[in-house]
Order: C-alpha cells, then sequence, then structure tokens
C-alpha cells in the first residue's frame, strides 16, 4: 500500500477536496466513513488522512506549527510526525485491520502486514472470508484511548474494512465513536456499507470514493506497477476497475491465462459433454486450483461476449480488450444476435454467484461452458425475469 499524501490520491479528486477542506478549517469530526467500490484505494486514503492529521503543519497540529508558518490542508512529508507516520511507527497512529489465524500468532501476523507495508509501496491487503478485525485488538484500542496522546494534540484510529467485525464489538465502539473527545479521531473504511450498523454509520461523516476508469487503472499499471500494455489492458478490463485487484494479478499473466479459459468452450461448441467435463478438470487442476482461479475464467467470457457486443454496434479497436483476436471476433460478431449474447453474459453472471456458495467448481465451470455453448432444448429460450435460474 502505498503511503501517500490526499493530492496524490488516484482519480479521487472528490473525496480529497472534502479531506482537505476538513483540515483547512481545523475543525473535525468524531468520525469518518470511507465507503465506495472495492480495490478504489479506501484504505490509502483514510491513511492519508490520518497522516494530514497528524502532520506538524497540517490544519491537524496547526497550534503546534512554528510562527509564521503556512498552516496546510495536507501532509508535509518532511516533519518528524511526517517520517514516523510513512514507517507505520507514529505512536498516536492506530491502524487496524482484519487477520486471520491463532490468536497466539496475531501479533506476528500484524508485524509482517506492516514490514510488507514498509517494504513495498504496492502492497495489497488480502485475506480470506475468516478474517476480521480481532476482539482483543478493539480492546486494546479502547484501553489505549482511555489516556492522552503521546506527542500529537490528537490520536487517529484508521479501522481498515470495519465491517469485519463482531456485533458485541460494535456495541463497545458505539460510545467511543460518539463521544470520542477532543484526543481521538476515528476514520474506519468500508466495501460493504450495508454491513455496518445503522448505529456506526449514524455517527460518521460519510465520505465516498468513487470507482476508477479502466483507463486510469491502465496506465497505473503501466506506470507505476511495470506491466506491459497487453496485460495491462486486459488486467484493467478484468478487474473493472479494482486497482487493487489488478494488482495482486499483476503477477499472473493474463493473455496465457485468457487463451487457456476461451479453449475451455470449443469442445462444448463441438458438443462433445465428455470433453467439456474432462477439459473443465483439467482447467481446475482435478480440485486442487482455487476458486479465485475460476472466477477469472468466467470473467475472461465474459470480456469477450462484451467485445463481441462492441463490435456488432460498431466500436473501434482501440475499445476492444482482446484486440489481438480482433478477427476472430468480428467473425463470431457477425454470427451471433445481441439477443443470445445477453443470454449467454446472463448465464455467466449466474455462474459467478454459484461460486460464491458450496458448489463444486469443476462442476460449475462444466455447467456454465455447456450452457453457453446451448446444446440443450429449451437453452435460448428467455427466463421470465433476469434473476430467473435454470436448471442444471
Amino acid at each position: 500500500m502505498a503511503l501517500v499524501t490526499l493530492s496524490e490520491l488516484l482519480a479521487q479528486p472528490a473525496a480529497a477536496s472534502f479531506m482537505r477542506g476538513v483540515l483547512a478549517s481545523g475543525r473535525f469530526g468524531n468520525a469518518y466513513l470511507l465507503h465506495g467500490p472495492p480495490g478504489v484505494g479506501k484504505g490509502t486514503a483514510a491513511l492519508a488522512f490520518a497522516r494530514a492529521l497528524l502532520c506538524e503543519r497540517a490544519g491537524g497540529r496547526r497550534e503546534q506549527a512554528p510562527a509564521g508558518a503556512v498552516a496546510l490542508d495536507d501532509s508535509c512529508g518532511t516533519c518528524n510526525a511526517c517520517i514516523k507516520t510513512r514507517s507505520m511507527q507514529h505512536p498516536d497512529l492506530k491502524f487496524a485491520f482484519p487477520v486471520s489465524g491463532e490468536e497466539r500468532e496475531l501479533d506476528e501476523s500484524i508485524g509482517e502486514v506492516h514490514a510488507d507495508m514498509r517494504s513495498d509501496p504496492l502492497h495489497v491487503f488480502s485475506y480470506d472470508k475468516a478474517a476480521s478485525i480481532r476482539l482483543s485488538i478493539t480492546r486494546e484500542l479502547l484501553r489505549e484511548l482511555a489516556f492522552q496522546p503521546y506527542e500529537a494534540p490528537r490520536r487517529v484510529v484508521v479501522m481498515r474494512d470495519a465491517d469485519r467485525m463482531r456485533e458485541d464489538q460494535y456495541s463497545a465502539l458505539l460510545k467511543s465513536i460518539e463521544e470520542p473527545g477532543a484526543a481521538t479521531v476515528w476514520v474506519l473504511t468500508t466495501s460493504r456499507l450495508a454491513r455496518l450498523p445503522a448505529t456506526i454509520r449514524s455517527r460518521c461523516q460519510r465520505v465516498r470514493l468513487a470507482a476508477i476508469g479502466e483507463a486510469t487503472v491502465r496506465e497505473f499499471l503501466i506506470e507505476r506497477a511495470a506491466v506491459d500494455e497487453k496485460s495491462a489492458r486486459m488486467l484493467a478490463a478484468l478487474t473493472g476497475g479494482n486497482l487493487a485487484r489488478a494488482l495482486e494479478l499483476r503477477g499472473v499473466n493474463a493473455v496465457e491465462q485468457r487463451d487457456k479459459a476461451l479453449a475451455l468452450l470449443t469442445p462444448a461448441l463441438a458438443n462433445e459433454p465428455m470433453a467439456t467435463w474432462k477439459a473443465a478438470q483439467g482447467f481446475m487442476n482435478f480440485g486442487r486450483t482455487g476458486r479465485e482461479t475460476l472466477r477469472r475464467a468466467i470473467e475472461f467470457h465474459m470480456l469477450w461476449l462484451r467485445d463481441l457486443l462492441r463490435t456488432q454496434v460498431g466500436a473501434p479497436r482501440e475499445l476492444l480488450v482482446h484486440r489481438d483476436r480482433e478477427n476472430e471476433i468480428r467473425r463470431q460478431a457477425a454470427l451471433v444476435s445481441p439477443a443470445e449474447l445477453r443470454r449467454r453474459l446472463l448465464v455467466l453472471e449466474e455462474a459467478l454467484r454459484a461460486i460464491e456458495g458450496n458448489v463444486t467448481p469443476e462442476l460449475a465451470l462444466f455447467s456454465a461452458m455447456t450452457r453457453v455453448a446451448g446444446a440443450r432444448v429449451g437453452e435460448h429460450q428467455w427466463p421470465p425475469h433476469a434473476t430467473a435460474r435454470w436448471d442444471y
């Protein structure tokens, strides 16, 4: 995760302007809730806001600025406080985030994450479904909030993915967020706003971060992450503006993965169910490949169908994700109707939902490819509405 200033936030002018306005005013709320789509930089923005609140020259500490100094609306990056926050070692910056694993290994796990953040400016947070902000972490935070800050006029608590807590933790935090006193500012982030209790949401000033465009993600991958142009274009489209996921996948050969995924449809189109089943098993490495690989395979097919639709409406070549296979795209686009393309997209969307449930990955992939190929009677019929389920 890059520790940047508010002015350096990627494609978030409205959110950055709001937070800089707060700093310029010198008046701060009890708590701020940064929310928006996943992977758009909410954690980065929260830490940038916290750094500015602790900066010796910014609005958060203007009363301690040297005589004659101009108060800033962003962190200066050069004072002692900024140097400490850059390495996540400021005593008044508390950073809580979901972790997984045994409780006895909690300190070691948190230390490893901090070390990764210091060593890799493009570090991406990733954790399994069971990861959560532990009760011991919130208890320790609440104990510290009973004391005065060490160095700064106020303590800043950044809680990443605050929706990953137990109900009793929200109850414990509620009073502290509602009445933290002049010495504490809470900054929460979430990609799942509805999962936060209404009591927490209502006590925070909300700051919405917007989705990032594919072109911005592509340029970032090329210029900052050293990804080649073809892979960057494909990753930007595959992740749909989720920069964090694009960075996480930058080590994957996107073109090779795309070709393997699209090849799965060949036996299905030839009406060879046994070959389709064997191809699905081989792609999933007989159950040893994770569901993320399956999700990427289905998303590659959805991007292919999107290129077919764009070709049918006369979109230029520059808008095609798979432009290296342009001839094949134009040939297929001339043979398939828009209605059929939409039906296939609905099938793939249902397959993505099935992945989140308790469905065998190989079976989900086999079913999706067979139904996209339309090999069964009634497969081309429209459902009563867009959310109807087809039988397997």
